[in-house]
């Protein structure tokens, strides 16, 4: 007679990964671009609550049926766990050895079945596809993984799950296969059944840990950089002042701002359309990127106004950055049109001025740099640099 307690474990099972794998389908909806992977795990869900209902048919169903199509079903729910966790940590997709575990797992367990019955060979058989599966996400997660609580959970539900796995495998070989028949209410069947669900249902929730987790860093990044450059926004431009200003109190003072802006963008748009003034707007960003020094920052304010901080640097000093900039968007070889700047340059009179007087004082440069002619720098309350681009 069937034991109730596994088919409750069953049922428990099944109507929790139906909800995880909808949790999941909202997250992919949402973020698929920027967390991958978890659209992969959603599907295993689904996958795993088929292989349940096919095991709980059996019986009803005949076996030729409901047992390679069960075992086939949770090798689907965990390849594709596989997956999605190889896409997470934007590894490609090893989709060769997924259909070859589960295709050579359904071929032999109908050998086993049918051809040579042997219930101890199709165990053994199946935990070994599964072993495999799971050592592909163990070896991801020591590779690739954050060195974070959360990493270190989510690899330790799969060496779990990987030594229950591989525990009874050994198990139906050196034994009869009865003691880990998951239909019959031996201690070593009922254990594995109870703690495999267990850990199947905690490795779900700790990998949607994870894509949490890798979601609030792409909410941060959002909201502290640009949408179209990539580049700080004004945000995370302070933030990265304030930091920085820290760092002047102590002795890596001063700090220079360069205010930058595009000359005549506005013809670019009415002359060549808004999706070409947007290539302009990235190129220009990764050319001002390039120039800086590694610890300089810069950061887009809205249209085709940038900024750029450069610590530890006076006005004087930020001359030859302020040059290279310009050299750079001169010399660019591109099919983009071309497009001079306009820089104004101001440094902090003390360490405690802060960041909206040094950036009216950058402006005020800037603005002098437009009238004068445009394609100049122009340092705060000092004479125009004539730089004007060849």
């Amino acid at each position: 007679m069937r034991s109730l307690d596994v088919f409750t474990l069953m049922f428990m099972t099944a109507f929790t990964c139906v909800g995880m794998s909808m949790i999941m389908f909202s997250v992919h909806r949402s973020f698929r671009s920027e967390v991958q992977g978890v659209g992969h795990w959603a599907w295993g869900q689904l996958a795993m609550v088929l292989a349940v209902l096919m095991l709980a048919l059996r019986g009803t169903l005949p076996d030729v049926l409901s047992v390679p199509a069960s075992n086939a079903a949770l090798l689907w729910g965990i390849g594709l766990s596989m997956i999605g966790t190889q896409l997470f940590y934007g590894q490609a997709a090893s989709w060769r050895l997924f259909h070859i575990v589960w295709g050579s797992c359904f071929i032999g367990i109908l050998w086993w079945l049918l051809v040579t019955p042997d219930f101890a060979m199709r165990v053994a058989l199946y935990s070994c596809a599964e072993l495999v599966l799971h050592l592909v996400q163990l070896r991801l997660v020591v590779r690739y993984g954050e060195r974070h609580f959360t990493s270190y959970f989510f690899f330790a539900l799969l060496l779990v799950q990987a030594a229950l796995v591989l525990i009874r495998g050994v198990a139906a070989l050196v034994s009869d296969g009865a003691s880990v028949d998951l239909l019959k209410s031996s201690a070593l069947a009922t254990s594995y059944l109870a703690i495999s669900n267990l850990v199947i249902l905690l490795l779900s929730v700790a990998f949607l840990v994870l894509a949490s987790r890798r979601l609030q860093l792409v909410l941060e990044q959002r909201s502290t950089h640009d949408p179209l450059t990539g580049i700080l926004n004004r945000r995370g431009f302070g933030e990265f002042f304030g930091r920085k200003q820290i760092h002047a109190r102590q002795g890596d003072w001063p700090l220079a701002i360069l205010a930058l802006d595009l000359d005549h963008f506005k013809a670019v748009n009415d002359r060549y359309g808004h999706a070409m003034g947007d290539r302009v707007l990235q190129h220009v960003a990764t050319l001002v990127q390039q120039a800086l020094r590694e610890r300089d920052r810069v950061a887009r304010f809205g249209g085709e106004e940038f900024v750029a901080l450069l610590p530890g640097t006076s006005a004087k000093d930020a001359i030859p950055v302020a040059l290279r900039i310009q050299a750079a968007l001169r010399d660019a070889v591109s099919e983009l049109p071309s497009c001079t700047l306009s820089i104004g340059i101001a440094s902090q009179s003390s360490e405690l001025e802060d960041l909206d007087s040094l950036l009216a004082r950058a402006d005020a440069a800037l603005y002098r740099a437009k009238a004068e002619g445009r394609n100049r720098i122009v340092l705060a309350d000092e004479a125009v640099l004539r730089c004007v681009a060849g």
